[in-house]
């Protein structure tokens, strides 16, 4: 493995380097946090700035033009937005985001995968770190370097008190699969990898991250792993009996999944879960913002404020006094509240797009790291499931390390089985 790094990264032209180091490190600066991940996209600005004499020529590509269509979009909305100033900065930061994305393209474009594959073994291996630590801090109740949850039912691993790992798990255990499935392992490994990761999500107690995940992994396991259907359908009735197991014989995971979701399950279910979470307060206060703002909502950034003023209480929701929060948790709604429907409308042309394009080039190509990122980028647009800000820092980087490789996988880029 040494001497394929060695060989491979010799091939790597030295003004590239860069940029290599920091797409195969980009998951670590995730785990180290906002002003890392900041750097890291500031970084790579620097990266598409000295290569600008190849990079003007991507611009033209179809889904840049589309993310630079968003872009826009995302600008004319400031003048609508009830606090430009909160709005700007959050905006400003996508122009640094399409040159992440160009400079990705060009590096994709460039190099065979025996290069580009690097950048997956790190991601892998970093992965695989994450994965075995939330595995640690499940039996023994604190991570390797000894954070503790501080939420009952809730892994912290390397993130401490911001509780996301099962975000960043979701993020990226596609492309660790699909590492296995470029390097030919046996199904057997691939599905003992799919229980494990399964499980673990499961075991993170982020409800949401994990039904996302298993939605992912569901249709990877059917589309890209070649196995006999009976034996993909074993595994995920294998994995309801490991979650039937948990939930009766661990009181946290039962009263998580059960016993606070239970109300899902009676007549009417899913109202009352909204009348009765904080879940169903945010979402009625974005969707009575944006009846006062329909065309252009509140602006990026601005749900934080407006969602607390008196007129959006509504006793009907119960948890309508903790209706205020950053952003609703859910990413349609805040598109719909702090972007109204113009920027809604604009944001789903952009991400449906992109996703047909993508998915064309797919079924000329089949490769599985290009499945990977458009399995995920389908994900986000999944309704009704909670999530984080779309915008923020760390979802955003999650999102985007996901969309500059099902860009970037825009040409016919074969990769070694052998």
């Amino acid at each position: 493995m040494i001497n394929y790094f060695k060989n491979n990264i010799s091939i790597i032209q030295n003004k590239d380097k860069f940029f290599f180091l920091i797409l195969s490190f980009f998951p670590l600066s995730l785990i180290l946090g906002n002003t890392i991940i900041n750097l890291f996209i500031a970084f790579s600005s620097i990266s598409f700035l000295i290569n600008f004499k190849e990079n003007r020529f991507y611009f033209k590509n179809k889904i840049i033009l589309l993310l630079s269509f968003f872009f826009i979009t995302l600008l004319i909305n400031i003048f609508f937005s009830q606090n430009p100033f909160n709005s700007t900065l959050r905006v400003i930061k996508i122009i640094f985001i399409i040159f992440f994305v160009i400079e990705s393209l060009r590096i994709f474009e460039k190099y065979h995968f025996k290069q580009l594959k690097i950048i997956f073994i790190v991601w892998s291996v970093i992965f695989s770190i994450t994965l075995i630590d939330c595995l640690f801090e499940i039996i023994f109740g604190f991570n390797l370097t000894g954070n503790k949850t501080i939420m009952q039912g809730r892994i912290a691993s390397f993130f401490g008190e911001e509780l996301v790992v099962g975000a960043f798990v979701h993020g990226f255990a596609l492309f660790a699969l699909s590492f296995l499935v470029s390097q030919n392992k046996k199904n057997y490994i691939l599905f003992l990898s799919v229980l494990l990761i399964l499980t673990i999500s499961f075991l993170i107690g982020e409800r949401s991250n994990f039904i996302k995940l298993f939605i992912c992994i569901s249709l990877f396991l059917f589309i890209a792993i070649k196995a006999n259907y009976f034996n993909k359908i074993l595994v995920l009735l294998s994995l309801s009996g490991i979650i039937l197991f948990f939930l009766n014989f661990n009181d946290s995971f039962k009263n998580r999944y059960y016993d606070q979701l239970s109300s899902l399950f009676e007549k009417n279910g899913i109202e009352k879960f909204y009348r009765n979470s904080q879940y169903g307060a945010h979402k009625d206060a974005a969707l009575n913002i944006l009846k006062e703002y329909p065309f252009f909502g509140v602006g990026i950034k601005n749900f934080r404020h407006e969602s607390g003023k008196p007129k959006y209480f509504n006793k009907e929701y119960s948890a309508s006094v903790v209706r205020q929060s950053t952003h609703p948790h859910q990413v349609h709604l805040e598109f719909l509240s702090e972007t109204g429907l113009f920027g809604y409308l604009s944001f789903l042309i952009f991400i449906l797009s992109s996703l047909l394009i993508s998915i064309k080039n797919y079924y000329k190509n089949r490769n599985v790291f290009h499945l990977s990122g458009i399995i995920f980028v389908f994900s986000v647009l999944i309704p009704l499931l909670p999530s984080g800000s779309f915008l923020s820092t760390f979802n955003s980087g999650i999102f985007w390390a996901n969309f500059a490789i099902m860009a970037a996988f825009s040409k016919n880029i074969k990769f070694n089985q052998s």
